[in-house]
């Protein structure tokens, strides 16, 4: 994967879980960033931070996204 998006201080060995997804564009990345953090709050408990790394797929013309998640 490319592109990292990440807070500072983030332990990387805290991630208890990580969301992998495809999306047409980064908007569309950032408008379901939010939905997917409720759904994983939902269904595996509450988390203090999330880091989200894309990359892009030129010959498929996509986006591949990846939300890690830590406690």
């Amino acid at each position: 994967m490319g592109r990292r998006m990440m807070k500072e201080g983030i332990n990387k060995k805290s991630c208890f879980h990580i969301e992998k997804g495809e999306a047409v564009d980064i908007e569309t990345i950032i408008r379901l960033r939010a939905w997917v953090e409720d759904e994983v709050q939902s269904k595996h408990g509450k988390f203090s931070d999330t880091s989200l790394i894309t990359d892009y797929d030129p010959k498929r013309e996509i986006f591949e996204f990846q939300i890690h998640f830590y406690r």
